[in-house]
């Protein structure tokens, strides 16, 4: 079981470290909802505790908040695959927009010969990594790994 955070005292001045905190709450919450074994929960409670006992700016904290976030999904997603909702769409979408956009563009201005159409490819490589992506959060979503924040 993973703790929650104690809010600070810049919670209520700052909008920006209130969302930062909502955010963490509701990642803490996600990943209790889950079974997840002692020494990750334990790891993720060591990167909180300083979030808890330092009393440091609202701009700093906030930061430190996104960066610990990111750090924890990155650690749950490598050690227990679990992933928030939306992660594979918004990874593939990129992606097929750079492996697959580009190169159709390339392919269709050369045929054409006019490289006006070089951003034609662009909606197709986004059509196919919206379509993998989807599919690869409905599999997670299927198996139990995906988390209740987006």
């Amino acid at each position: 079981m993973i703790p929650k955070l104690q809010p600070g005292k810049g919670i209520a001045q700052s909008k920006k470290l209130a969302e930062e905190f909502d955010r963490m709450q509701q990642l803490i919450d996600g990943l209790n909802s889950k079974a997840i074994p002692e020494g990750i929960a334990a790891t993720i409670t060591q990167q909180l505790e300083p979030l808890n006992s330092l009393d440091i700016p609202d701009k700093q904290c906030a930061a430190r908040l996104k960066e610990s976030r990111r750090s924890i999904l990155r650690l749950v997603e490598k050690q227990l695959n679990l992933v928030p909702q939306k992660h594979h769409l918004k990874l593939w979408m990129a992606l097929g927009m750079s492996a697959f956009g580009l190169p159709f563009g390339v392919v269709f201005s050369l045929a054409l010969k006019n490289f006006a159409f070089i951003g034609l490819g662009l909606p197709i490589g986004i059509g196919i990594g919206i379509a993998v992506g989807t599919k690869l959060d409905e599999k997670a979503k299927a198996e139990g790994r995906q988390l209740d924040l987006e």
